[in-house]
């Protein structure tokens, strides 16, 4: 009779399993996003209809010296705001033109979409026609705990995405030749929207910081009532710093200011330092209002060179002493 060995299949059957096991979660770890560190998928936290109407409602309309600024308002995708105020800025004539989307900041002066009206229009001047967006949050709904909050700012960059689109749907507007410009939390917004959305080929982000936390849990003091470890665990899936590096192949110009009392230099240059090439840093000598000319040329003149704009004629330089 013969003696049928089933102990070593078996042993091979385990060592088998374990190697399969061993490979199956190596090439899990190797998967780009699904690490310990892992960042959802932009669809994920931030997607949204893309076909979800605008209704578009015109409030105004003024004309100056071939530049045509519209008062408008459309509507939100959140039914929290049910409808977003904007400026549109339009030069004459049928195009191709460039296209700028403009996000406020929060602070005393100017703290709306009224901050870069006159920059739009001076660019309209050189062919750029620009959508000048209003902010919710944290202008109309102050940060309070953590998981409302993470929600807000995802619905704040849908709106700044929606804004591309509306932006884009203008006629004669050059979908390879897109902007955006922001400053404080218009310029976190536009980092986020940086690593989700490929659409924009050139950023500036003016006085930006790379995690909500540093804001809310010092200026808002309710949010700390659930402990700031908790607060800025669930907001790091939404920082603008986990967004920032997936800009590329976008340009970004980050302006900082030397007299920031809100944003330190150590903080500003780890933002900085999280995107990738291209980029470039310019540094002022002045607050984090960035009040200065300097800065307003700096970033005219590269947005000029980055969106192929004309020239701008003499004696159409724009002051940023009004803000």
């Amino acid at each position: 009779m013969s003696i049928i060995n089933f102990k070593q299949p078996c042993r091979r059957r385990v060592r088998e399993t374990r190697i399969l096991t061993m490979v199956l979660l190596a090439a899990i770890v190797a998967q780009p996003g699904l690490g310990k560190n892992r960042l959802p998928h932009a669809n994920d936290l931030f997607g949204y209809d893309r076909n979800a109407p605008f209704d578009v409602k015109e409030i105004s309309a003024t004309e100056s010296n071939g530049v045509m600024v519209k008062d408008i308002e459309y509507a939100g995708y959140n039914s929290r705001h049910p409808r977003i105020k904007a400026y549109l800025v339009k030069p004459q004539g049928a195009g191709p033109f460039a296209g700028v989307l403009f996000f406020h900041w929060l602070g005393n002066a100017k703290s709306d979409r009224t901050q870069f009206l006159e920059e739009a229009k001076s660019l309209a001047r050189q062919g750029v026609v620009s959508l000048l967006i209003q902010g919710f949050f944290p202008w109309l709904d102050q940060p309070t705990k953590a998981q409302a909050d993470r929600q807000q700012v995802i619905d704040q960059t849908i709106e700044v995405r929606r804004g591309l689109d509306l932006l884009l749907s203008q006629p004669g507007v050059d979908p390879k030749r897109i902007g955006y410009v922001g400053h404080d939390y218009g310029a976190m917004f536009g980092s986020i929207a940086s690593g989700v959305d490929k659409r924009v080929k050139s950023y500036v982000l003016i006085a930006g910081m790379g995690n909500f936390g540093d804001w809310s849990l010092k200026y808002w003091p309710v949010t700390a009532a659930e402990g700031a470890e908790t607060y800025r665990r669930i907001m790091k899936e939404v920082d603008p710093i986990q967004y920032i590096s997936r800009a590329a192949p976008a340009n970004v110009l980050f302006q900082f200011a030397n007299n920031d009392k809100f944003i330190s230099k150590a903080v500003a240059q780890e933002f900085f330092d999280a995107a990738k090439q291209p980029k470039r840093a310019l540094w002022y000598d002045t607050t984090h209002e960035m009040v200065i000319d300097a800065a307003l040329n700096d970033r005219r003149e590269w947005l000029t060179q980055q969106l192929s704009l004309s020239r701008p004629t003499a004696g159409s330089k724009t002051s940023s002493r009004g803000l």
